[in-house]
C-alpha cells in the first residue's frame, strides 16, 4: 500500500476554481493536488531552482497569465516558506484582498523568478491562455506525446520537472467533458513517464486533478488519477473525509 503524505489535508469535494486548494499529497517525488496552483511549492521542495533544470508542462491551459505581474512579484511569499504561508500569501488586488499564486499565473511567476535557469521548457497546451513568458519555450501536438515522453525527457537535460493537468486529457462534446485518448496512449505515455522516474532523470512530478471545470467533475478525475499513477507504480485514493 503506497503511503502518502497529506500535506493539505483532504477537505472534502468542494469546488477548487482558481484558488481554493482542496488537497496536496505526496509519495516520493510525485505530487497529487486537485488545484494547480500548489505545483510551484512542490517544486521548491525537490529541486534547488536556482540550478540548471529543465521542465514539460502537459495542460489544457498555459497557466502563464501576465496580467498583473508587477503586483505578483511585488507581493511574493518566501520560496522557503511552508505550504500554507505560500498559498495564503495576499495582496490589495483594486480593493479586493487576493491570493497571489492562483492556479493560472503560477508557471509565469516561475519562468519570470527561475526561467533563465532552464535548460529546455516544452509545452503540450490547447493554447489556452497567455503565450509563456519565456522565448526558449517549445511546442508539441497531443498526438506526439505517447511516442516521445521518454526521447523529451533526456538524461542531458536533467533533472526534470513533469507538471501535468488532466483537463489536457478530456474535451468538451455535445455539453459534456469526455476522455479524448484511448487506454493504449496512456499506458504508453506514463509507462515512458515512469522509465524515466526509474532512471533517475525526473525530480519531480506534479498531477493535477481539475476536477470542477474543463473535466467531468471529481469522480472521472479521480479514476483517471488513480489509472495513471497505477502506471507509475503508486496508489492513489482520496479518503472519505
Amino acid at each position: 500500500m503506497t503511503q502518502w503524505e497529506w500535506i493539505v489535508p483532504f477537505k472534502c469535494r468542494n469546488y477548487s476554481g482558481a484558488t481554493e486548494q482542496n488537497f496536496l499529497c505526496r509519495s516520493g517525488n510525485i505530487y497529487v493536488m486537485d488545484n494547480h496552483r500548489a505545483a510551484l511549492w512542490c517544486w521548491l521542495q525537490q529541486l534547488d531552482l536556482s540550478k540548471p533544470h529543465s521542465l514539460i508542462h502537459i495542460d489544457r491551459h498555459t497557466d502563464t497569465l501576465q496580467s498583473q505581474m508587477d503586483e505578483w512579484l511585488a507581493n511574493l511569499p518566501s520560496w522557503a516558506a511552508g505550504i500554507d504561508e505560500h498559498l495564503g500569501k495576499k495582496y490589495d488586488c483594486g480593493g479586493f484582498i487576493c491570493p497571489v499564486i492562483r492556479w493560472d499565473n503560477y508557471l509565469s511567476v516561475y519562468l519570470h523568478e527561475f526561467g533563465s535557469n532552464l535548460t529546455t521548457l516544452r509545452f503540450l497546451t490547447r493554447d489556452e491562455g497567455d503565450p509563456p513568458n519565456h522565448k526558449g519555450t517549445m511546442f508539441s501536438p497531443m498526438w506526439d506525446l505517447p511516442e516521445n515522453m521518454s526521447y523529451w525527457l533526456s538524461e542531458n537535460e536533467a533533472p526534470w520537472i513533469v507538471n501535468v493537468d488532466l483537463d489536457y486529457f478530456f474535451c468538451d462534446a455535445d455539453d459534456r467533458s469526455v476522455l479524448m485518448v484511448s487506454d493504449e496512449y496512456l499506458e504508453t505515455t506514463f509507462s515512458e513517464l515512469k522509465d524515466a522516474l526509474d532512471r533517475g532523470v525526473v525530480g519531480v512530478v506534479t498531477l493535477c486533478l481539475t476536477p470542477d471545470s474543463f473535466t467531468p467533475g471529481w469522480d472521472a478525475t479521480e479514476e483517471l488519477a488513480a489509472r495513471v499513477l497505477a502506471i507509475l507504480g503508486v496508489e492513489f485514493r482520496l479518503p472519505t473525509p
